[in-house]
């Protein structure tokens, strides 16, 4: 066991002491960050249960200069009553078209057949890392990693023609020094959002940034080995939904939801971000258009759970879906289409590496749910899906 999953192993025993079984309603969980790798970065998460708390740390990749998070215990959700939303397949009309990002390309899929339509791959000695909705219909954001062990961040815009066959990406902005983390587009497609860490330890460790009509800022991490590994926008671009891992000056640890304001002249994410203390640490997050709402997967035992949270209470406002996680990990990851009507939610099937996976998609206007019939092979490391 390297130095990296020694430090990972006392953090994930670190959360696991600071949860009371006894304040933790369902849903509530503690998530983990993944990994940052110049290959791969993979997501890995304990399960807390009442009596004990068994630390199970999933295979994963580490960067050649050893880039590893840090967090900090976030506070337990409060119990809330709230309405469970059953899932109702239905002939609900989803996104014609389902994105996945594998790495080593960006898979299209018909969403009603999970037909593979077509293949894009990224530029010669590059990996994908995140892809996402720009916010302009058929039109996508992608962030690819050098396939070495070099560092350097580079962000793209594409284009889906009606039968779902990608354009050549559009290079929009590169980032030396680093590693993408996760991107997101906001309006119409104007404006995006991004976020990366530094391949080393030495501050600055990396930033969120906004660029178009929006605005071009920057917030930098408070730490050196601060980064989010889930970026969602508003409609108008002024908060931005990050679940994130900051630098703890107590020692603590834990997975932080944020709400960061565009608009602030703060210089850090801290300084310009409303912390989301009583939701749930999840993996990814997904903001509601008009902001009043926040999407979060989270585990308790055998339990995932997909909910839906009111940003000014982070009062659980409803149960969207429940499924049977798998005994050893946890791993899920939420998304909006670019209207923020449809959700696409993932979530592990099967504990084994390459990750099973399940895909479900609602209709957040009705509630009304049916299952993808896509079924990629995802190396958890952030926003790997898109409508």
């Amino acid at each position: 066991m390297n130095s990296l999953e020694d430090r990972l192993r006392d953090a994930f025993g670190a959360v696991a002491d600071t949860i009371d079984p006894a304040t933790v309603p369902s849903p509530a969980v503690r998530m983990r960050p993944r990994a940052i790798s110049s290959r791969r970065m993979r997501f890995v998460a304990p399960f807390a249960a009442a009596a004990a708390v068994t630390i199970i740390v999933v295979t994963m990749t580490t960067l050649a200069a050893d880039v590893s998070p840090r967090h900090h215990a976030g506070t337990a959700p409060s119990r809330h009553h709230a309405r469970t939303v059953k899932a109702r397949p239905t002939a609900v009309s989803l996104p014609e078209f389902t994105l996945a990002d594998l790495g080593s390309s960006v898979k299209v899929y018909d969403t009603r057949t999970g037909a593979d339509v077509a293949t894009l791959k990224p530029p010669a000695g590059q990996q994908f890392q995140d892809v996402a909705s720009s916010g302009a219909p058929r039109t996508y954001l992608a962030a690819a990693g050098l396939s070495g062990s070099a560092c350097h961040a580079y962000f793209y815009r594409f284009h889906l023609s009606a039968t779902g066959q990608p354009s050549p990406l559009t290079f929009l902005r590169s980032v030396p020094d680093s590693q993408p983390t996760a991107i997101i587009g906001i309006g119409g497609g104007s404006t995006y959002a991004y976020s990366t860490t530094q391949c080393n330890t030495a501050p600055p460790g990396g930033f969120v940034g906004i660029s178009g009509q929006a605005g071009n800022r920057t917030w930098d991490y408070p730490g050196a080995d601060d980064y989010s590994f889930s970026l969602s926008a508003t409609a108008d671009g002024r908060t931005l939904a990050l679940s994130y891992f900051p630098a703890s000056e107590t020692g603590s640890q834990g997975v932080q939801n944020a709400l960061l304001n565009t608009k602030s002249s703060s210089r850090t994410v801290d300084g310009a971000s409303r912390i989301l203390s009583s939701v749930p640490g999840s993996p990814t997050l997904a903001i509601s258009p008009d902001g009043r709402t926040v999407y979060a997967c989270t585990s308790q035992g055998s339990t995932g759970t997909l909910a839906a949270y009111s940003t000014a209470t982070g009062a659980l406002i409803r149960v969207l879906h429940q499924w049977q996680a798998v005994s050893q990990g946890f791993a899920c990851q939420v998304s909006t289409d670019r209207t923020g009507r449809f959700l696409l939610a993932a979530f592990t099937t099967a504990n084994q590496q390459p990750w099973t996976w399940a895909l479900i998609g609602f209709d957040l206007r009705t509630d009304a749910s049916a299952s993808v019939p896509v079924h990629p092979d995802l190396p958890f490391r952030g926003t790997q899906l898109a409508w």
